[in-house]
């Protein structure tokens, strides 16, 4: 059996190696990134993601780009300055045209990421209205057996 007094002295030297470890392993980033998809097609989602960002969410936009689907933005929490990106990719799943948003905040939680796009996502509700039901596309005409001017058998 081991002393009272000497089980506190090595749950301590324990503790205080392990407190010494993690104190002197390197900090590595948080590099989490969230994903969502949404029903709206890019050229209805862009501007809104934009408005939200500037808007609801006060980032600085530092850059974006429409055609490739990106917005670099800064982010400023507690007297700091995160960088951030999201991403907005054109999908077609179903056959149903949608855009993925992957969102990106260096050296923060996943927990905002998520918070943020949830609401983004109300944002394009009360901007857009629901998304659309069923394919938004025009349907693709059918291809003709022959040509038109073809004589007839």
């Amino acid at each position: 059996m081991i002393a009272p007094r000497r089980l506190l002295a090595t749950v301590l030297a324990g503790t205080l190696a392990a407190a010494a470890t993690l104190a002197l392993a390197p900090a590595t980033p948080a590099e989490a990134k969230t994903e969502r998809t949404v029903r709206w097609d890019l050229a209805r989602v862009f501007p809104a993601a934009i408005r939200f960002l500037r808007v609801d969410e006060h980032v600085t936009i530092v850059e974006k780009d429409a055609e490739a689907g990106y917005v670099l933005f800064d982010l400023v929490d507690e007297g700091k300055t995160f960088h951030g990106a999201l991403e907005l990719i054109v999908i077609d799943q179903d056959d149903r045209p949608g855009v993925r948003l992957v969102l990106r905040l260096e050296d923060r939680p996943s927990y905002m990421e998520l918070g943020m796009l949830d609401r983004l996502e109300r944002k394009l509700r009360d901007d857009l209205g629901p998304p659309p039901r069923g394919d938004a596309r025009p349907a693709k005409p059918a291809k003709p057996d022959a040509p038109a001017d073809a004589p007839a058998p």
